[in-house]
């Protein structure tokens, strides 16, 4: 298990073993690796999701490496997610998606099984330096189609001015349950007044429902499809309910729009919530937004216990190469460049989350500003406690979120009971997933 110590300071013992060995070092090579001089001229396309605080780090990272190498132009495209995988989609169906991707894990598989991913093992890429266990969370059918490029955790974030305004103490998150935040979540409301709540309706989305699913000895995904039933889910939006019926969260025409609403102009981002869900690498783009000093603290628990948070490391997004790129070693070059060059780390820190390499890490945790502190030291906290990374889910998947989003607002808006719900949305999902 990481120690707090050896996952900040990045010590030799979690640096990749023989399971990760698989990707190699940048110097190793095969008969059907492509080949590339270092000094034709190359043009790269790298499209990416982000905040602006990611499109400036990343587009750095792009210029440093096109000055140490005059013979490469990297264009940036970044986008947001709203309308990222729609775009990429239709450029994968045009044969004009961009040489460098950046992905995420629901749609890992999907691409994989498609082949549009390039079997990274087989490029240079230097992964040994990579924390245990990471390069294993992008591997699809034995073959390296993704890389992570930062990790982070599901957390929740509170601001501890309004938590003062309303005299509400802040509770201690390695015993708290489900019913303790609806409780002080609803006082929160009661004693800030107005339009001001205890937590945002965010925290009833998927990424939660994981973390629920967990903590009831389910899954989310399997390989191939769910790993609960709709009764697992519906007990899932009876708290929802519960949240509501308590004004615990905002109302469901406020909680619609936040969630199409871009993360500075939302609730917690404007201060009319005292606490919202989020990933631990977005703790430095919520400060910036509220202007405060926040605190990071774990999911509840149903059974009040650390460990029965059920949190886990989660590769927060990837880097994979499309298999139709014609510059695929070039593509390499520049990511062995971002993920393992000590001035790159130094310029992104740890927006994407705590970079997975571990000499990188150590390198970079003196100039972690005090948000990204925060985040390091809450991935330490929690490593005693972590449950097992979920798998990729399957292909088909990457439909989920949109899909609950939808019933979720069914359930508040009245539409639909919790337990119609969430049999006509693992109905719906299901339909989706491909074996």
């Amino acid at each position: 298990m990481t120690t707090r110590r050896n996952f900040i300071a990045g010590v030799g013992a979690t640096a990749a073993t023989a399971a990760l060995a698989a990707c190699g070092s940048s110097s190793a090579t095969t008969a059907s690796t492509p080949t590339a001089d270092d000094t034709s001229p190359v043009t790269l396309r790298f499209a990416w999701w982000g905040n602006d605080v990611r499109n400036k780090n990343t587009a750095q990272v792009i210029a440093d490496y096109m000055k140490l190498h005059p013979n490469v132009t990297i264009t940036g495209e970044p986008g947001v997610w709203a309308s990222y995988w729609d775009k990429l989609s239709t450029q994968v169906a045009g044969n004009n998606a961009p040489d460098i991707i950046q992905m995420d894990e629901q749609y890992i598989r999907d691409y994989s099984k498609k082949g549009i991913l390039a079997d990274l093992s087989k490029l240079p890429i230097d992964t040994t330096k990579f924390a245990k266990g990471l390069v294993a969370t992008g591997t699809i059918d034995g073959k390296v189609t993704a890389l992570c490029a930062g990790v982070n955790a599901l957390s929740i974030v509170a601001n501890p001015d309004l938590f003062k305004q309303a005299g509400v103490e802040i509770p201690d998150d390695k015993t708290w349950t489900w019913d303790k935040l609806q409780t002080v979540a609803a006082e929160l409301t009661t004693k800030l007044g107005a339009g001001k709540y205890g937590i945002n309706g965010g925290i009833f989305g998927d990424s939660t429902a994981r973390a629920w699913m967990f903590q009831h000895g389910k899954s989310l995904f399997t390989d191939t499809g769910f790993g609960w039933e709709p009764a697992d889910m519906q007990s899932f939006l009876e708290l929802m309910v519960k949240f509501a019926g308590a004004k615990a969260t905002p109302s469901a025409a406020e909680q619609a729009q936040d969630f199409t609403t871009a993360l500075a102009q939302q609730l917690f981002g404007t201060g009319k919530t005292a606490m919202g869900l989020t990933w631990s690498n977005q703790i430095a783009a919520q400060q910036a937004a509220t202007g405060k000093d926040l605190k990071i603290l774990r999911l509840p628990s149903v059974d009040g216990t650390a460990k029965g948070a059920s949190l886990w490391y989660k590769s927060g997004q990837y880097q994979s190469i499309t298999a139709k790129s014609k510059n695929q070693v070039a593509a390499a070059k520049f990511l062995d460049y971002y993920f393992n060059n000590a001035d790159a780390g130094k310029v992104m820190l740890a927006e994407r989350g705590l970079p997975p390499n571990t000499d990188i890490l150590a390198g970079i945790k003196g100039s972690l500003g005090n948000a990204d502190q925060k985040a390091a030291t809450y991935m330490s906290d929690i490593a005693g406690d972590l449950h097992d990374a979920p798998v990729p889910p399957p292909p088909g998947a990457s439909t989920f979120q949109a899909i609950m989003q939808r019933h979720v607002e069914n359930v508040l808006f009245g539409k639909a009971t919790p337990a119609a719900a969430a049999k006509a949305m693992y109905d719906e999902a299901k339909a989706q997933i491909k074996s």
